[in-house]
């Protein structure tokens, strides 16, 4: 049922992301930024499975949404091509590749592959986004994609996206986006961390990618809230 909601829909923009650590994060800054442009129905809290995705396909996804992003877990190996049968995704998102499952996955070579199905499932004319991690499982894959392609991350160093100038505050953080091809815009967030400045930009490549300002994504990244109980900034009884 829910194959035939999707296939009703061959209009919809679908992204799919995955990840060892960082999807969820990824997931609710993406829709912060691109709800700058588009209407955006993403997956609720960890929503990562085929009956989790089933569920949201069938019972809130409307007429209105122009984008559909999916979050995509995985214990086992196809686990993610299972995910991809059913939503087809023209971009992934691959935002890491941990140590997470080694208990079900035996070793980081089968995690990294498994992640990998996300890119390997991509509709044709679609692109991948990875997250530059210094030569690590990353960016690995992203040498072995076949695809329209985007790496993003700290510093420059031939990547698609890329932040400079980091500061942290009490109130957040500050940088510089940079679109390498001369586009440079002055974000403010209020996610802590340089994790989170890692997600944020990949996210920004993706906005990008789909026709979005730099001055529009900034505007998205001032949006972006933290993850319940992840670093969230509480602002305290004397401010």
């Amino acid at each position: 049922d829910a194959k035939r909601v999707l296939e009703a829909r061959p209009e919809l923009i679908r992204i799919g992301i995955t990840g060892s650590y960082g999807k969820t994060s990824t997931k609710f800054i993406l829709t912060a930024i691109l709800s700058e442009k588009y209407s955006v129905l993403p997956t609720p809290s960890s929503f990562n499975t085929p009956m989790g995705l089933t569920k949201v396909i069938r019972t809130q996804l409307e007429p209105h949404h122009q984008v559909f992003i999916a979050e995509m877990g995985a214990r086992h190996a196809g686990d993610i091509r299972e995910l991809c049968e059913l939503v087809r995704p023209e971009y992934g998102v691959l935002t890491s590749v941990g140590e997470q499952h080694l208990e079900t996955m035996g070793d980081i070579e089968t995690i990294a592959n498994t992640k990998f199905e996300l890119i390997e499932g991509l509709k044709p004319g679609g692109a991948a986004f990875f997250g530059a991690d210094d030569g690590g499982w990353c960016d690995k894959l992203f040498a072995r994609a076949r695809c329209e392609k985007y790496r993003a991350g700290l510093g420059s160093g031939y990547l698609s996206m890329y932040a400079e100038d980091i500061t942290a505050g009490p109130n957040g953080s500050r940088f510089t986006l940079s679109d390498g091809e001369g586009g440079r815009v002055q974000c403010e967030t209020k996610l802590l961390g340089r994790h989170n400045i890692q997600n944020i930009v990949l996210s920004c490549a993706v906005a990008k990618r789909l026709g979005m300002t730099m001055e529009e994504i900034a505007r998205g990244v001032s949006r972006a809230q933290p993850v319940e109980h992840r670093l969230q900034l509480i602002e305290g009884a004397n401010g």
